[in-house]
């Protein structure tokens, strides 16, 4: 079994209690289902056409999600970072092939659990199922924002979203992967950068 602080535990506690309450046995038999790993700056967790079969809980660091457009270029579709769960949840869900990747972005102190071990949880109680399914409805709901930014704002306007809505975005995400995840080139964000700091 794992020994995990009681602060870790009060931080997942918090967590997944905001999505769904979860009794303290259920929360720790979950936990225990993970084993703590490390790994470097720009390791690959899952490459496109792979299937997913872990789930991530982030210690430290971020990961970052792409897939590959027509044209071979990468497209930054997610990032995640600490206390987030992270994994490429279709391709884990459905046990299909992923086109997208999963990769450190930085040196990563990471919980990893199995599909097969943590499975049966989801399955038999109600209130883990229940925070599962908040969890997979807010995801869906931040594709959509995402996806709905892209339609309907300009390049500016996109940058302009992520200096309100996400700022941490800007510490935390090199200059060439924000300007995929906001669907431009890195000329025209750095231009777009430089007019509104003039």
């Amino acid at each position: 079994m794992h020994a995990f602080s009681s602060g870790f535990v009060a931080r997942f506690r918090q967590a997944i209690n905001a999505l769904h309450p979860v009794d303290d046995s259920t929360l720790l038999n979950f936990l225990e289902q993970f084993e703590e790993v490390e790994a470097k700056k720009g390791t690959i967790l899952l490459r496109e056409g792979e299937v997913c079969r872990h789930l991530y809980f982030i210690l430290k660091g971020a990961i970052r999600c792409y897939l590959h457009d027509e044209t071979g270029r990468e497209v930054n579709l997610h990032f995640y970072f600490e206390d987030e769960l992270a994994s490429e949840f279709k391709s884990l869900r459905l046990q299909e092939p992923s086109d997208r990747n999963l990769v450190c972005m930085t040196p990563c102190k990471l919980l990893k659990a199995a599909r097969p071990d943590y499975l049966p949880l989801f399955e038999t109680n109600i209130d883990f199922n229940q925070a599962a399914f908040r969890f997979f409805q807010e995801l869906y709901l931040q594709e959509e924002e995402h996806a709905e930014m892209l339609r309907r704002l300009s390049a500016e306007d996109r940058y302009k979203y992520v200096v309100e809505h996400k700022p941490h975005l800007l510490q935390r995400v090199s200059l060439t992967q924000l300007a995929s995840w906001i669907g431009t080139s890195r000329e025209s964000l750095s231009r777009i950068r430089a007019r509104i700091n003039s």
